[in-house]
């Protein structure tokens, strides 16, 4: 689950990071345009163009690593109840053995 969780975290900061560039570039673009009429903006919108097509598969990617941390943190929740109703399971026998042994212990004296 962890390896999930880190996958879903590393997505999610990468994501950050695509989007702060694009936002950045934008903004350098538009201060770029207003001064200087000779950038090319067929060069900007194939770039965005491109950007946006990685952001969409980014975002994608997130959503089954998402999907994947879900399904794990399911798993790992039943397991755990599993685990803990065995637990009670082997702790009520333990008392029941215990008792069994008191009662032999007793029935000797």
């Amino acid at each position: 689950m962890t390896d999930a969780a880190r996958r879903v975290a590393d997505l999610e900061r990468q994501l950050e990071h695509l989007e702060s560039h694009r936002a950045e570039y934008m903004q350098s673009s538009a201060a770029a345009r207003s001064s200087m009429d000779a950038v090319n903006p067929q060069n900007d919108h194939s770039f965005l163009e491109r950007l946006g097509k990685t952001r969409r598969q980014h975002l994608r990617n997130l959503d089954a690593a998402r999907t994947e941390f879900e399904k794990r943190r399911a798993l790992w929740s039943e397991k755990r109840v599993e685990a803990e109703s065995l637990g009670r399971v082997v702790e009520r026998l333990r008392r029941e053995e215990q008792a069994a042994e008191d009662r032999k212990a007793g029935g000797r004296s």
